[in-house]
């Protein structure tokens, strides 16, 4: 029976589940076709502190190295917030200026991720050509790599107190987004538009306090309806 409610409800409020859905598709493919197209580009590397002491050769245990590695957990945790900071971008546009590169700064900052997994960092730019997307990651290695601690305020007296080991160098500066992405994106905010339509579409239903039908008439006052008036052609 709540079936048969639920296409009474569909058949009366079918303009309103049709339309919102087509609007928020094509809405949403209007937008992606005029949107500008944008380039990425990725590193992968390691990161980890460099010993404080590495010229002098411990006895095990080597302790040395032991806090070294301790420490690098720490670092790591904290490299995604550093990546999108304001002081790591503006050292990414001094190194991207001397690579010829004028680059705004809170586009560099908006541009730049860093994603932890164990040791290793994977490092993404989105910039509006492959060649700013390829300058930003290689200035954030260098950055990382002169700078290091800096942004810990812990910079030792020589070097930026980080190693960098570059596993997969800077690559990419190919264009982001493609035609599935485009569908999943649509297909999504569809299924949304649907899914707010039948709230909708329910709540009008629940707000209207009007009789439509002999089984609406008994529930609503409780006597068993013995005849209907036809509607008047």
């Amino acid at each position: 029976m709540q079936l048969r409610l639920y296409l009474a409800i569909a058949r009366r409020f079918w303009l309103l589940l049709l339309l919102l859905p087509l609007i928020a598709g094509a809405a949403s493919f209007a937008v992606a076709m005029n949107r500008a197209e944008q380039y990425g580009a990725s590193a992968r590397i390691m990161v980890s502190q460099a010993p404080l002491d590495s010229a002098t050769t411990a006895e095990l245990p080597d302790y040395n190295n032991s806090y070294s590695w301790l420490t690098s957990e720490y670092i790591l945790d904290d490299l995604p917030q550093v990546v999108t900071s304001a002081a790591f971008a503006e050292d990414v546009r001094a190194a991207a200026a001397a690579a010829g590169y004028d680059l705004a700064l809170p586009a560099i900052q908006s541009a730049l991720r860093a994603e932890v997994l164990h040791r290793s960092v994977v490092i993404t730019a989105v910039a509006a050509g492959p060649d700013q997307a390829l300058a930003i990651v290689r200035g954030a290695i260098s950055a990382l790599e002169t700078y290091g601690l800096k942004y810990w305020n812990r910079a030792p007296a020589s070097g930026g107190g980080l190693r960098v080991a570059v596993l997969d160098p800077p690559g990419g500066g190919a264009p982001v987004g493609s035609l599935r992405d485009l569908v999943i994106d649509v297909g999504l905010r569809v299924t949304l538009a649907l899914a707010a339509a039948i709230g909708i579409a329910l709540l009008l239903h629940y707000l209207d306090d009007r009789l439509r039908n002999a089984r609406q008439a008994e529930q609503w006052t409780g006597a068993q309806v013995l005849a209907v008036i036809p509607k008047e052609k």
